[in-house]
């Protein structure tokens, strides 16, 4: 019997642990679900849907910000990725104009950055135990995120198509590293940030296409490797 004590004690231990995790998973769902019945009741949601899609009010609020312009700027971007679904690229182009090119950028880069890491923590302290909590999903998941994760939300992001935020929510119920998600994240996000905000300062002509066309070449590329690299053979069994 005594030889059994520490594996019964060990059992108990990650039986807690599992509830734990499967309490938190309980918990977020509520309050996601309340959430986005509030925001829908009270027509909070509409009211952010249309001013995040309103270039123009956008750009009011962060000029009228002064010197806290920056701050706002990319508070607007968190805001936006944690509160999903919110359109973005409405606020990178808002920020090519109240910026410039290159400051734009970096803010935005830097906004979107910080908005992804939110979700990605969100979701991985608050959903992950429902994962856990199922064995042989989280087995499968996390084999999958530790050999493929990172270069499938590099190529992920290449593609503007493909929600943000989903990205980094789904990125935080598996098992990646969090170091690998923010490397692959800032380096695949960072052609299209560049083309959005480019799109909010310049004038239309010829650069304005070669920016679309180029963003369009590289999301065509990505998608190619995706189902080249990441194909159905690889993916979790």
């Amino acid at each position: 019997m005594a030889r059994l004590r520490p594996v019964l004690t060990l059992t108990g231990t990650l039986r807690r642990h599992a509830r734990i995790l499967a309490f938190r998973g309980f918990v977020a769902a509520v309050v996601v679900g309340g959430m986005a019945l509030v925001l829908w009741w009270t027509g909070a949601g509409a009211w952010l849907w249309e001013f995040f899609s309103d270039r123009e009010r956008i750009q009011q609020l962060v000029r009228s910000a002064g010197p806290l312009a920056p701050v706002v700027y990319m508070s607007l971007l968190v805001l936006q990725a944690v509160v999903a679904p919110l359109p973005a690229p409405v606020v990178a182009a808002a920020g090519g104009y109240c910026f410039g090119l290159w400051e734009g950028f970096f803010l935005t880069w830097l906004g979107a950055l910080l908005g992804g890491v939110g979700c990605f923590w969100l979701s991985r302290v608050f959903g992950r135990g429902a994962i856990v909590a199922t064995e042989p999903l989280s087995e499968r998941l996390d084999r999958f995120a530790d050999a493929h994760g990172a270069l499938l939300i590099f190529i992920l992001r290449l593609i503007p198509l493909i929600s943000f935020d989903a990205i980094s929510y789904g990125a935080g119920l598996s098992g990646i590293p969090f170091w690998k998600f923010v490397v692959a994240t800032a380096l695949g996000m960072a052609p299209g940030t560049f083309v959005f905000v480019y799109l909010g300062g310049a004038s239309p002509g010829w650069g304005v296409w070669t920016a679309l066309v180029g963003l369009a070449a590289l999301a065509i590329v990505a998608y190619y490797t995706y189902f080249k690299i990441l194909g159905p053979k690889r993916r979790p069994t």
